[in-house]
């Protein structure tokens, strides 16, 4: 299967983008993690679930994605070659971050209060492809510049994977020192949150050249998947003994804090179990084709592009629906979904675009 269609993989792709939009609608009504227009409520249990939900998608779901990304790296430049293997991958991520870069981000930003055009150029949720085309360029030039061989690697034992998550919470734990996860530095990089991306960017190339996916043991899945829950259950106890003593989430983003110390290895114990889950669940019920999963897994590119002015655009007319803020975001969510989904049918129809998108 490392070399024949994966059907599943495609289907975790429209799975993901549609957990982007989630999360970005999630923040942008008061859910942790930013956003160009944040519509406040005083409704704390809502906030908080809100908070929750950002928090579990955060621990794996861009992990996955850089993951899934590589894991089909190694095949595409054995193919190709250096100059091709670039010349396919580099328009596809650059075009589209810099179209956002140049107009999607400052339209985001005028829709919410007008700002002067060069004041408003970044890329923002484009943060993913930028690095991922860094990862890509870094990967290419290693390949090119050094003869490596390929080592074989088992798949990962119960206890080496237990290794791994503690490996993984004090590499968080450190990063943070000095790149907490609230603040964003070049590119829009959350530069805390990188040792997952870039340490998941390598086990997908490893677990190609290993046929990991073929590998993954159901008794491993359902142990650490188990583990993945407990430690979810954990996050809202810890949030209430914090809100004792503070009213903020500062500590949780960096620092020598108790709660960074906490956050750093929750993440870990969390999507470790998470990613292996969706990865065998959709493996063996998801492997399968059909036009609407087709047409979606083809569109997730493009509505990870564009469904950031969507999303603003529904808040600002919702703005005076008075209803609870979770019914709205889940109104928000499926209307983004619909009208991105159109918006890429539509884009896909056009021949260039067709072949960077």
């Amino acid at each position: 299967m490392g070399k024949g269609t994966m059907h599943y993989i495609n289907n975790i792709k429209s799975f993901l983008a549609i957990l982007v939009i989630i999360f970005h609608t999630n923040s942008a009504y008061g859910g942790e993690g930013g956003w160009y227009y944040i519509e406040s409520s005083n409704n704390f249990i809502s906030t908080s679930i809100l908070t929750l939900i950002n928090a579990i998608f955060q621990s794996f779901f861009m992990g996955l994605f850089f993951f899934i990304a590589a894991y089909f790296s190694p095949r595409s430049y054995d193919n190709k070659g250096f100059y091709q293997f670039l010349k396919d991958r580099v328009p596809k991520l650059l075009i589209p971050a810099m179209f956002y870069f140049l107009l999607l981000n400052p339209l985001c930003i005028n829709l919410v209060a007008k700002k002067n055009y060069f004041n408003s150029l970044g890329f923002y949720n484009m943060w993913f492809i930028i690095a991922l085309l860094y990862f890509t360029l870094a990967y290419a030039i290693i390949r090119k510049v050094f003869t490596l061989k390929v080592r074989k690697y088992e798949f990962p034992s119960s206890k080496n994977t237990f290794i791994f998550i503690i490996f993984m919470g004090l590499l968080n734990f450190i990063t943070r020192l000095f790149f907490p996860t609230n603040q964003l530095y070049i590119h829009d990089f959350s530069l805390g949150y990188f040792p997952q991306y870039i340490i998941l960017f390598l086990l997908g190339i490893i677990a190609y050249r290993n046929n990991w996916l073929n590998k993954i043991d159901n008794k491993m899945v359902t142990l650490y998947y188990k583990v993945s829950l407990i430690s979810i259950l954990t996050m809202p106890l810890v949030f209430f003994i914090v809100s004792t003593y503070s009213s903020n989430l500062e500590g949780f983003y960096g620092g020598f804090t108790l709660e960074s110390l906490y956050y750093s290895f929750w993440e870990p114990f969390t999507y470790v179990g998470i990613i292996l889950k969706v990865l065998y669940y959709f493996q063996h019920r998801l492997n399968y084709n059909n036009s609407f999963l087709q047409l979606t897994s083809r569109s997730s590119y493009s509505i990870y592009i564009i469904q950031a002015p969507i999303i603003v655009s529904l808040q600002l007319l919702l703005k005076n629906l008075d209803v609870d803020i979770l019914l709205k975001v889940l109104l928000v969510v499926l209307i983004t979904f619909i009208v991105s989904l159109f918006f890429s049918i539509f884009l896909l129809k056009i021949p260039k675009l067709n072949k960077i998108i």
